[in-house]
């Protein structure tokens, strides 16, 4: 069996987990997610990494900076 594609989820409350599927769509579906759980979702971003940072006062993910050598 193929592995699914992954996409991780950035959620409005500052969470973020990662999910698999086909599509976005199927991979919240077989996570359990419903129809309702886009409102609070903030957006989505393809593969696992962990690519933004939450800022809680103002309570809105940033993408992070990479670090130069």
């Amino acid at each position: 069996m193929a592995e699914k594609n992954a996409y991780r989820l950035y959620w409005r409350t500052g969470e973020t987990n990662v999910v698999h599927g086909d599509t976005p769509a199927e991979a919240m579906t077989l996570a359990g997610y419903g129809s309702g759980s886009v409102r609070a979702l903030d957006f989505y971003a393809n593969g696992d990494a962990l690519e933004y940072d939450w800022d809680a006062d103002a309570r809105e993910w940033f993408r992070k900076t990479p670090v130069l050598a």
